[in-house]
């Protein structure tokens, strides 16, 4: 009877035991679901309040940076690591050894978690991606808001390796340049002109710039354009006669097979024998085109949207004295710009980082607020105010000289975002800011932006090195056709009986790559 009642009891006590542990297993469980389901930011609050941060993750960079800048104790890296609980060994070999410097580490094996490369997508990137030193970034980068935000999505298939089909580098992003043509503006207002739209106006003020005195001084010492080669691209674009764009017919060409490539050479011959186009054009040496504008001796040549600004330093009134313009309207009224990936290098991540707390740091560069601090340095110590959207900067001379010393356009993970950099260059005054945005926004408002990409196929990168003398053939004989020392048809048999044949495997390879291009963009 005894050994029954206890028998009994103990199964009654092991019952509330179980029951007991049970009932205080799921309370724990409740807790940790609780837990879980704070919000990130409320959870890595608390995080702070009771424990303290990890060890730092150790970061090792090596990047192209002008002398310039000082790495050690430098304001801005320390910043860095205190935001993002990392130690970042920035190494800044000289810009004339970088790399020898570059190709020394990498042969070694022994590689930085960063590494940035000026030639983005080159022959060496392809190489080391293919031996496998590089990580593969394809299923990480879509974790990282700002890096999606601020990269182009045209720039991935460019920095996208064509030996491993993966992307192992985060682009720099540069400025979209919008290129057209800065004109005398002071010239427009004494002959009464307005800014040319269409291929016959550009004709007409070219003209009056050449014979109707625009500078006043009584003398025929002027013509209306000038550049330094035939190659005057924003009047390509108004022909049609641009790579990665398809002709009239719906069909890719390279440039010499489309159909608006000899009227483009044939209006350059009208401008020349008119005499509105500097007899010096294809002799000009690189920016005199510029220094002849400032010189006024001619009105107009090829530029983009800082065009106008960049001449403060040479023109102080350039403001007042020239207007920046997009290209003009064809013959259909349509007014085509062209953007192409405008890369300034990749940041390549070893096979061996930590990937995600590099990504991490690129992500938080790429923000608004890591913009302003990579590129501006820290408020309050190097400027006073910032407004992103018109990207004005308050600071004092004092500063944007000790600012030099921390940070430059090399030392950015981006020097553009949203297309622009983080201060208009020599917008320092208001005048200044709203003569770049009336400029600009009138370019923008008057043109249709078609963004292209860089042509990858192998025969077209190195057709030029690989056929010298053809490819320099080609170029005198289209001078000596603008000029009127041949005609037409002695061009035309150059092409159809020596260039076409010689540019048939890459024209074809070319026309294959565009295809391919457009079915995997969905273009």
């Amino acid at each position: 009877m005894k050994k029954s009642w206890f028998k009994k009891l103990t199964a009654a006590v092991c019952i509330m035991a179980m029951t007991l542990a049970m009932f205080t297993g799921c309370q724990k469980s409740d807790t940790v679901k609780e837990t879980d389901a704070v919000s990130g930011d409320e959870n890595k609050e608390k995080g702070n309040q009771k424990e303290k941060p990890g060890k730092p993750v150790k970061i090792h960079i090596l990047n192209r940076v002008n002398a310039e800048v000082i790495v050690e104790d430098n304001p801005i890296i320390k910043e860095l690591e205190n935001k993002l609980n990392v130690d970042i060994e920035y190494e800044a070999p000289p810009i004339n050894n970088y790399n020898e410097k570059l190709q020394i580490a990498m042969a070694a094996g022994n590689l930085p978690d960063i590494i940035y490369n000026w030639g983005g997508a080159d022959t060496n990137y392809e190489q080391w991606a293919g031996d496998g030193l590089l990580a593969e970034l394809d299923d990480k980068i879509q974790n990282y808001p700002n890096i999606m935000a601020t990269v182009p999505e045209d720039y991935w298939p460019a920095i996208q390796s064509t030996k491993t089909g993966k992307i192992h580098a985060i682009p720099k992003c540069n400025v979209d340049n919008y290129w057209g043509f800065i004109i005398n503006q002071q010239w427009l207002d004494n002959l009464g002109l307005k800014a040319p739209a269409n291929l016959q106006e550009f004709k007409e003020v070219a003209h009056q710039f050449t014979y109707n005195d625009p500078d006043q001084n009584g003398k025929k010492d002027t013509y209306g354009l000038t550049y330094t080669s035939a190659d005057v691209f924003p009047l390509k674009y108004t022909f049609g006669v641009t790579d990665a764009v398809k002709d009239t017919d719906g069909q890719y060409k390279i440039q010499q097979k489309k159909s608006g490539y000899i009227p483009y050479l044939t209006y350059l011959r009208e401008l020349y024998a008119d005499g509105s186009f500097d007899p010096e054009f294809f002799t000009n040496e690189y920016n005199v085109d510029v220094e002849k504008l400032v010189a006024n001796t001619v009105g107009m040549t090829v530029s983009h949207q800082i065009g106008v600004l960049g001449r403060l330093k040479e023109t102080p009134d350039a403001i007042e004295r020239f207007t920046y313009i997009g290209a003009l309207a064809n013959d259909k009224g349509e007014r085509n710009c062209y953007i192409t990936p405008s890369m300034w290098g990749a940041w390549m991540i070893s096979a061996d980082a930590d990937v995600d707390k590099c990504l991490e740091l690129i992500d938080y560069a790429m923000s608004e607020e890591g913009f302003a601090l990579m590129s501006l340095g820290k408020q309050g110590e190097n400027y006073n105010s910032y407004d992103y959207k018109t990207r004005m900067v308050e600071r004092t001379e004092e500063q944007t000289t000790a600012l030099n010393s921390i940070t430059s356009s090399y030392f950015t993970f981006t020097y553009a975002k949203d297309g622009a950099s983080a201060v208009v260059e020599n917008a320092t005054t208001k005048e200044r800011l709203d003569k770049y945005y009336t400029d600009f926004n009138a370019m923008q408002a008057s043109v249709t932006t078609n963004r292209i990409p860089n042509i990858k196929a192998p025969l077209v990168t190195t057709f030029a090195a690989d056929n010298p003398d053809l490819v320099s053939k080609l170029s005198e004989l289209e001078v000596q056709y603008i000029v009127g020392e041949i005609e037409l048809a002695t061009f035309e048999k150059y092409l159809n009986d020596t260039y076409f044949p010689a540019a048939e495997a890459m024209n074809a390879e070319y026309v294959k790559w565009m295809e391919d291009y457009d079915a995997a963009n969905n273009r």
